[in-house]
């Protein structure tokens, strides 16, 4: 379902494929304090796997996190 944990299911695979952990990049904040849009970055050993927006960093990782299990073949985009 959609709001399972993205972001463990992403260190999982990274474990399992003997990588490091997933690293979660700030790319760019916008907006005033109220109203702030985050973008994240997922990097796995070095190397960009997704990106993902969200007015927290929490849900702009989770975001990151989806697209890169999309790019891996894990999720399906929906």
């Amino acid at each position: 379902h959609m709001d399972e944990d993205t972001k463990s299911r992403l260190q999982e695979w990274a474990q399992g494929h003997g990588y490091a952990s997933p690293n979660y990049v700030l790319i760019a904040e916008e907006g005033p304090d109220h109203d702030k849009n985050f973008l994240m970055e997922v990097r796995i050993s070095k190397k960009p796997y997704g990106r993902g927006t969200g007015t927290s960093k929490q849900t702009a990782e989770k975001a990151a996190a989806r697209e890169a299990l999309i790019k891996i073949g894990i999720l399906e985009r929906r």
